[in-house]
């Protein structure tokens, strides 16, 4: 049985609402607080770490009470696993009584309609994006995001573009430490709607988001180091830590990146892909560098036992991330069968690339070695 409306009137969101307030009304029973712990943990409201598994045992705490919220993010904790049939008909359960929350003036409950009306068929726009405005004006920080990141391009016919207006919210969001707004503001900069194109506050902001253990930001932020933009520098070994901390958690486009690009975990030093940092601007290359260091190492057997197939594993992400004497040293692997299967195609192929990107070395290999390709 849900809860009468009546019984909940003493609970209601407000600007005042601290994060530690939540988590002390819901430990006290508060079936309301419950199911708004629930949302911030699986969304990173107030600078909040997400953290799914708790957020599915306060929703489900919530729900066991009668509270709406509850089934609401288990209807969105069901989305992200996939399960869209259950996501539904949780949605439909929390629906009704969500609506009435909304209509007396409760932020959260209209930002929670909102998402309902935008995303679940039938669905009705204008009416989402008319809950989620009033849920701005009353200042929930979920709700500004999400309405500011939709006017930095518009909705034709349904909402004009007001790129100042969206930055405006997603602002005021990001001073309320709402991890929505954090990451749609570096999607915004990476993009450049709104904000002139940017991909190193882009990443700044990205890096943000991803301290709060957000995945999305985690795949996002490791493509674009692994990658490298003007403006950005390239960190494969960052990239590629990033991209595995989505993976295990799931994040299935994570996955297929590493799988495509050959970086499973095990490609790159544990203690690399370990490393954190506090500050993105000490996200250089320096990294990579100290791999193809170490690597070295263990081709020569100078300074660390001989080790061709450890120097392998460490060298085939940087050739692969357009280090030249990594290409090179792969190459010759790939011709000696040290390390790795022996292909001379392949050997052929890596050493082109390096003498492609100016590797005066691997030019003089690929003529003497031409017959044996």
């Amino acid at each position: 049985m849900y809860l009468s409306s009546a019984s909940w009137a003493k609970d209601i969101w407000d600007s005042s609402l601290s994060y530690g307030q939540v988590v002390a009304k819901a430990k006290d029973g508060s079936p309301y607080h419950m199911g708004l712990l629930g949302i911030y943990l699986r969304s990173g409201e107030a600078g909040c770490l997400v953290n799914v598994d708790a957020s599915r045992q306060w929703s489900e705490a919530a729900l066991k009470k009668g509270h709406p919220f509850g089934s609401y993010n288990l209807a969105n904790l069901a989305m992200l696993k996939g399960d869209f049939s259950e996501a539904t008909r949780l949605y439909q359960d929390a629906a009704l009584l969500l609506q009435r929350r909304a209509s007396d003036g409760d932020a959260v409950a209209m930002y929670c309609m909102g998402e309902i009306d935008f995303q679940v068929l039938p669905t009705n726009v204008p009416r989402a994006l008319d809950l989620f405005q009033k849920s701005a004006d009353a200042g929930y920080p979920q709700a500004q995001a999400t309405i500011g990141a939709l006017y930095l391009k518009g909705l034709p016919g349904l909402l004009d573009r007001n790129p100042e207006k969206g930055v405006d919210l997603l602002s005021k969001a990001v001073r309320a430490k709402s991890l929505t707004a954090r990451f749609n503001l570096g999607m915004a900069y990476y993009n450049g709607d709104g904000v002139p194109q940017d991909p190193s506050k882009a990443a700044q902001w990205l890096q943000v988001a991803e301290k709060q253990n957000f995945v999305e930001a985690q795949y996002v932020l490791g493509m674009l180091l692994a990658e490298g933009e003007e403006g950005l520098p390239k960190n494969l070994s960052q990239g590629v830590r990033l991209l595995n901390k989505a993976d295990k958690q799931g994040h299935k486009l994570a996955r297929a990146y590493l799988e495509k690009m050959d970086l499973k975990p095990g490609t790159i030093s544990n203690k690399v892909l370990q490393t954190t940092t506090s500050n993105f601007s000490n996200m250089t290359s320096s990294e990579d560098e100290k791999i193809l260091h170490e690597a070295r190492k263990y081709y020569t057997g100078i300074g660390r036992p001989k080790n061709y197939e450890k120097a392998y594993s460490m060298l085939l992400p940087l050739a692969k991330g357009g280090y030249p004497e990594a290409a090179r040293l792969v190459g010759l692997m790939k011709l000696s069968g040290k390390g790795t299967e022996k292909n001379p195609k392949d050997a052929k192929q890596w050493l082109s690339v390096a003498a492609q990107k100016g590797d005066g070395v691997a030019r003089r290999m690929l003529e003497q070695y031409k017959s044996l390709f």
